[in-house]
């Protein structure tokens, strides 16, 4: 059997450079075997991928879907960890296996891992009432038809582009996977970018603003997930995650107290969300617990705890103070 051939999107990134480390050191026999390749936008990014003998491709974005199309057509599997609000750009890769596959004997099945987040079922707390109380499991519920459920009331990009990857996958015969990640912590393994999203960007804002912010009452809940943890989830309230930063930057001689601070939404948006209300309530406010049924039952266990939470907020206000 043919050695498969693996893609990695978003490989410079902070998620997609540790799945890229990981697979480097596994011991699994057939990712041990496997061809790994990565798409970068940057040459001195493709020559350190070359050195290591990773075979780079290079292109300046995922706007032109047919040249993405056309390079997804020589893999087995791509692992989609660019951009998960580009349904145009991941339809192109799923299109492109379809194409791959049917060019040779059709005996390797496709495969179609996109990285996205539990934004896209998240609720609107502030905006809407009543917030939703409710652990979502992906393998007792119809996630497919919640999340059509939501777009047709007001459409998400991250949301918009999961769907898209489910229809896909059903058209092109493409084996599709949709790993809705909840936040995100911990210090990356890549080469390049080794820092979260969320958790750095709520830093900054509280050393702006002299304390942690959380809007509203800060009641929503998500979960947590380390970086190199798979599949294990923990739960957290956005005012919880403030006062935990508080106590983290009192450590660090960064914050002067562990006091914490309440905003509106607008408020809120123009910090971090670049004006838009919609985003800030779904990605900094809103509820969204998910329990993967589905990836426990495939053996994945976290290696992590609230203990490894903690002190990587603690390593997180270490990053954001040496890049200030």
């Amino acid at each position: 059997m043919a050695s498969p051939r693996i893609l990695i999107t978003g490989a410079s990134g902070y998620v997609g450079g540790t799945v890229l480390s990981h697979f480097q050191n596994s011991s699994n026999a057939e990712i041990k075997n496997a061809s790994l390749s990565v798409l970068v936008r940057k040459q001195e990014q493709a020559d350190k991928y070359a050195s290591q003998g990773v075979t780079p491709f290079l292109l300046a974005g995922l706007e032109d879907v047919e040249a993405v199309r056309q390079l997804a057509s020589q893999f087995d599997i791509i692992v989609h960890t660019a951009d998960s609000t580009d349904p145009a750009a991941a339809e192109a890769l799923v299109y492109g296996l379809r194409d791959g596959a049917q060019k040779s004997d059709g005996s390797t099945k496709k495969h179609f891992i996109h990285l996205s987040g539990v934004s896209s079922l998240g609720d609107s707390p502030i905006s809407r009432s009543p917030a939703i109380s409710y652990e979502f499991s992906d393998k007792r519920d119809d996630l497919y038809s919640y999340m059509k459920w939501l777009e047709n009331m007001k459409p998400y990009s991250q949301r918009t582009t999961d769907l898209k990857v489910v229809d896909a996958g059903e058209k092109a015969d493409v084996k599709t996977y949709v790993v809705k990640a909840p936040l995100i912590y911990g210090r990356g393994t890549g080469l390049f970018n080794n820092k979260s999203v969320h958790i750095p960007m709520l830093i900054r804002g509280a050393i702006a603003a002299g304390r942690p912010e959380y809007i509203g009452q800060g009641t929503g809940i998500w979960d947590d997930v380390h970086v190199i943890d798979v599949a294990a989830f923990f739960e957290h309230s956005w005012k919880e995650l403030a006062e935990g930063l508080a106590e983290a930057g009192l450590k660090k001689n960064i914050l002067k107290s562990t006091e914490t601070q309440s905003i509106g939404l607008a408020e809120a948006a123009g910090k971090y969300t670049g004006g838009s209300t919609h985003l800030a309530e779904i990605a900094l406010a809103s509820n969204s617990v998910t329990k993967a049924d589905l990836a426990l039952e495939m053996g994945w266990k976290s290696q992590k705890t609230e203990a490894d939470f903690r002190q990587s907020l603690l390593d997180d206000f270490d990053l954001v103070a040496s890049s200030s």
